[in-house]
C-alpha cells in the first residue's frame, strides 16, 4: 500500500524530520492554497479553504498521494475534521453540506491523532467510561481506564451549547422521535433530558441543538457497546492546548 511521499531528512543536530514537500506541491498544483500547517494532536497537518463544491471523496481523487490509498485518505481527513467523506460545499446551507470554511489535511494517513490519553487511572474503577470533549469535538470510550474507541462528535451550536455536565446513560432507544424537533434520532443514549448521545449530520462545525451528534454507523457501535447506567463526563478543552505551528508547507 503506497505511502504518502514521506521523505526522512536529518537535520544538523541529528534529530529526524519528515519532508513533505512532494505533498505539499501537489496540493498546490491542484488549486489547493496551503497558508497554514502545523500539528495538532501530534499529527503533522496543512489547512486548506474549502472551494464551493468540493468533498473529502473529491480530494482524495484530485491529490495523486491520496488517490493511490483512497479508502484511508478519505476516513482520515473525515475522522480528523469530524465531517463525511461525502459532504459538498455548497454555496447556501444545505443538509449534508459541509458548513465549515476550511479543512485540516493530516500529511502522514498512517499517524493517528493523539486525541485522548490511552490509559486514565482514574476511569480504572469504571467498567466502561464515556469522556465527551465538545472543546476537542471527541468523544472516547474507555474500558476499566483504557481507551478502546475515539469518535468524532458534532455538539450544541452557539447559543445551544451542551451542557457540561456529569451523567448516567438513562436510557436507550434504536430509534427515539425528538417531540421538542420532530426528528428521528437513531442509536440514541439519554444523557440527562433533553440531552442525547445519538446518530447524525457531522457538517464539519458544532451545529446541533445541543445533543452530542456522531456519525450514524458509530453511534450504533457505540450504542451496543455501553449500557444504561453507564458513566461519563461532558468537558470542554480549547482546540487551540493542543494544536501547534509547524512550516510543513511554505
Amino acid at each position: 500500500m503506497a505511502c504518502c511521499c514521506l521523505v526522512i531528512l536529518v537535520n544538523p543536530s541529528g534529530a529526524q524530520e519528515t519532508d513533505y514537500s512532494e505533498l505539499c506541491q501537489e496540493l498546490k498544483q491542484s488549486g489547493f492554497k496551503t497558508d497554514y500547517s502545523g500539528l495538532a494532536y501530534g499529527v503533522p497537518f496543512v489547512e486548506i479553504k474549502i472551494p464551493e463544491g468540493f468533498s473529502i471523496t473529491r480530494l482524495c481523487r484530485r491529490i495523486p498521494s491520496f488517490n493511490r490509498d483512497f479508502d484511508r485518505c478519505r476516513n482520515r481527513i473525515a475522522f480528523f475534521n469530524a465531517l463525511h467523506p461525502s459532504y459538498i460545499k455548497t454555496r447556501a446551507r444545505e443538509p449534508f453540506s459541509i458548513e465549515s470554511e476550511t479543512l485540516k489535511v493530516p500529511l502522514n494517513l498512517y499517524q493517528m491523532p493523539e486525541i485522548f490519553p490511552a490509559y486514565d487511572k482514574a476511569l480504572v474503577q469504571h467498567d466502561k467510561y464515556l469522556l465527551v470533549d465538545i472543546g476537542k469535538g471527541f468523544l472516547a470510550f474507555y474500558q476499566k481506564g483504557e481507551l478502546k474507541r475515539v469518535f468524532p462528535i458534532s455538539a450544541g451550536a452557539p447559543g445551544k451549547r451542551t451542557p457540561l455536565i456529569n451523567f448516567e446513560i438513562q436510557e436507550k432507544s434504536q430509534n427515539h422521535w425528538s417531540t421538542i424537533y420532530e426528528t428521528w434520532m437513531p442509536w440514541a443514549l439519554l444523557l440527562e433530558r433533553p440531552y442525547y448521545i445519538h446518530g447524525g449530520a457531522l457538517p464539519g462545525i458544532d451545529d446541533s441543538a445541543g445533543c452530542v451528534r456522531l456519525f450514524t454507523h458509530h453511534a450504533q457501535e457505540l450504542f451496543n457497546s455501553v449500557d444504561v447506567g453507564t458513566p461519563g463526563r461532558i468537558i470542554y478543552s480549547p482546540k487551540t492546548d493542543h494544536i501547534y505551528p509547524a512550516p510543513f508547507c511554505r
